[in-house]
Formats: structure tokens, C-alpha cells, sequence
């Protein structure tokens, strides 16, 4: 079971935070879409205020994701079931810190 649903987690976990946010992050650098930022809203996170921290933030994310999903990828073509539950942990570690970052205000 194990061997099964870890790996599956792992990068399905980090795969689809990885996609939307390189998503994300390319369709404002290179297809010229606005951002999706509500600078004038109160409940607002902080990298709504600036557009420059804003695609730095999605791009330091999307980033983070696709090496943990990369490296999820490897690991389990390997077999090294510790280190691909490890990459799980971290992925669940990173998507805990989106949600902090998305508090901050």
C-alpha cells in the first residue's frame, strides 16, 4: 500500500502546486495576462501591494514545487521509498508555508 500511494501522493501533491503556479507566473511574464492581485482590499496578502513581488513570489513557489516533484519523480523510479516519502513531507511543509505567505498581511 505503502509503495503505492506514497509516490502517487508525493507527486500529485507537488506536480499540481508546481503546474499552477508556473501556470500562473507564465501567463503574466510571457502571454501578457494581468495579475490576479487585489492591492486595495484590506484582507489582501502583502505581495498584492507590487507586481514585481508578486511574480516573484509565484515564481520562488512554482519553483520549490517542481524540484520536490522532480525529485518525487526520481525517487520512486528508484525505489528509495524513504526518500520519496520524504519529498511527501516536504511538499505537505511547502504547501503550509503557502498558506502562512497567504495570511502574511
Amino acid at each position: 500500500m505503502n509503495k503505492i500511494f506514497v509516490p502517487f501522493a508525493a507527486i500529485v501533491s507537488s506536480g499540481i502546486f508546481a503546474y499552477s503556479y508556473w501556470k500562473e507566473w507564465m501567463a503574466i511574464n510571457w502571454w501578457g495576462e494581468a495579475a490576479n492581485r487585489y492591492p486595495e482590499k484590506e484582507e489582501a496578502p502583502y505581495f498584492h501591494a507590487s507586481e514585481e513581488l508578486y511574480l516573484k513570489v509565484l515564481l520562488f513557489f512554482a519553483l520549490a514545487f517542481s524540484v520536490i516533484f522532480l525529485f518525487s519523480v526520481y525517487y520512486s523510479f528508484k525505489g528509495k521509498w524513504k526518500a520519496v516519502f520524504f519529498c511527501f513531507l516536504f511538499s505537505m511543509i511547502a504547501i503550509l508555508v503557502v498558506m502562512i505567505n497567504g495570511a502574511i498581511k
